[in-house]
């Protein structure tokens, strides 16, 4: 094993989206729980596919060993493209030497093994000590974390990432690049070819808003606003007066998914599942016609909707718990959700709110053991969402 693995994911199933926001929240967690020094930087390219060079993502393909019948192939088809504008009935023929095709379902694995050349060009030596291996960044197809320990860690590691994408085609966006760090760290000025880089306290890293204070407000407000967007997409049909069954599956499947996108890696307080709840209510008063006026109890309405309870829902993140306990191949969510820095002392305060606080007082300190059995783990998850039910 590798004592500076990274994580990495093309654009594959949304559960490897789950990974990585999971990965970085629980460390944003530690740090906040242990007063860790800890700096991160949001790393952004202007126009990734248009802009990487095609003959680098050739050279990754051969380093990586894929087979020269194929990548023969990949450069015939990429050699000569040209696209076509039209002005003043003129057409205007103009050659494409750069970039992969827009649309084309290869056009990400090949973007992908570019950036991954980058990564092991660079040999990264920093990042944040995890039980003797450095997690110094995350990659999600083109949304790239830098993570370090200091803010001239983080300057290094942003001038050489931007030195060696720079030879491949790829131009760092300084406007879009953003880095926060923990409290315990001074403010300091974070620079890329002499631009600095803005510091903030949120930012929206793979659909979800994360910050160093690990609040969930501003990420509960942007999924409610999500969930409002794909229920009113659907109103006509859900305030039809179609049958029951057929409208609570079409808000089941359209417009929980929507508010509870990455609710894997919340850890809720009461308030917040209620600011959840208060929103689903709104939901349902519309989709049957319901006014608050008309004082009709919150049990009649769940009757007459039939819809599943946003709360309950919520709590199906004891599901993906099983997942990373469950995971054998030594990847980052399943060593991050157990480590802690052993060689720094918790403060002696109440200590926040844990992602795992709900676990543990549902199934024990041991979960993990029983986590791992998934058939019984399943079916005691089930067991206990009913009860919650």
């Amino acid at each position: 094993m590798n004592n500076s693995r990274e994580s990495r994911q093309g654009f594959e199933e949304i559960s490897e989206q789950i990974n990585h926001i999971f990965t970085l929240s629980q460390l944003l967690e530690r740090a906040r729980e242990y007063k860790l020094p800890l700096c991160i930087a949001f790393v952004d390219y202007e126009k990734a596919f248009d802009s990487v060079e095609f003959n680098a993502i050739l050279k990754a393909l051969t380093e990586q060993g894929i087979n020269t019948q194929y990548i023969s192939l990949l450069k015939e088809a990429n050699t000569g493209c040209t696209t076509d504008i039209t002005l003043l009935e003129t057409p205007l023929r103009i050659p494409i030497e750069k970039g992969v095709k827009q649309g084309d379902t290869i056009s990400p694995k090949l973007f992908t093994a570019c950036l991954e050349m980058v990564m092991n060009k660079i040999n990264w030596r920093s990042g944040v000590n995890i039980n003797g291996e450095r997690l110094s960044h995350l990659r999600f197809a083109d949304d790239i974390v830098l993570i370090a320990e200091s803010t001239n860690q983080l300057q290094s590691m942003l001038q050489r990432l931007d030195k060696k994408s720079s030879q491949v085609g790829l131009k760092m966006n300084r406007c879009k690049t953003k880095y926060m760090r923990s409290d315990v760290l001074r403010k300091a000025r974070i620079t890329v070819t002499g631009e600095d880089i803005e510091e903030v306290e949120q930012y929206i890293y793979v659909g979800q808003e994360v910050n160093m204070r690990q609040d969930l407000n501003g990420e509960l407000s942007r999924r409610i606003r999500a969930g409002w967007c794909a229920f009113n997409s659907i109103k006509d049909v859900l305030k039809r007066k179609t049958d029951k069954t057929t409208r609570k599956n079409i808000f089941n499947l359209a417009v929980l998914p929507a508010m509870l996108y990455g609710s894997e890696t919340w850890a809720l307080r009461k308030r917040e599942e209620q600011r959840l709840l208060v929103a689903e209510r709104a939901m349902e008063r519309a989709m049957l016609g319901i006014s608050l006026l008309d004082r009709i109890p919150n049990e009649i309405i769940r009757e007459r909707s039939g819809v599943k309870d946003i709360v309950v829902e919520s709590r199906h993140k004891m599901r993906w718990a099983g997942h990373t306990a469950g995971l054998t191949d030594n990847r980052w969510p399943a060593i991050i959700a157990e480590w802690y820095p052993r060689e720094q002392k918790r403060p002696p305060s109440r200590p926040p709110r844990r992602w795992e606080d709900d676990i543990v007082k549902r199934f024990g300190r041991t979960w993990r053991r029983k986590a791992r059995v998934r058939e019984e783990w399943q079916t005691c998850c089930d067991r206990r969402s009913l009860n919650d039910s």
